[in-house]
């Protein structure tokens, strides 16, 4: 949500599942953003499934993360999200991908 897309994204899916395991992770220079956030996409994004963070002891091990360090975990259904710093840009239609054997998908119809 940070970059506005995702970091091993392929020409169609099989492409993308061969970057997942074989391209290494870059950020955007276009896009600034912390060193925290990019160390916590980092250990988020780890291959190894046991080096990730939250591996060891869930979502605890992600909450103590630095870039949380402002969040009020017990309090935060309370809170009020931030404001945006750039407003929002919407575009009309959902993004279709297609599937390796052609046929069109939409992926939010599938989460």
């Amino acid at each position: 949500m940070l970059y506005g897309r995702t970091p091993f994204r392929g020409k169609n899916r099989q492409q993308t599942f061969n970057n997942i395991l074989h391209k290494d992770l870059t950020f955007p220079s276009s896009i600034p953003v912390s060193l925290t956030a990019r160390q916590l996409i980092c250990k988020l994004l780890q291959r190894q499934p046991s080096n990730r963070l939250g591996s060891n002891s869930g979502s605890n091990e992600i909450k103590q993360h630095q870039f949380f360090q402002e969040i009020n975990w017990p309090l935060i259904r309370c809170m009020k999200p931030p404001q945006l710093k750039v407003p929002l840009q919407l575009t009309e239609s959902e993004p279709n991908y297609k599937t390796t054997d052609g046929e069109d998908f939409n992926i939010f119809e599938t989460i």
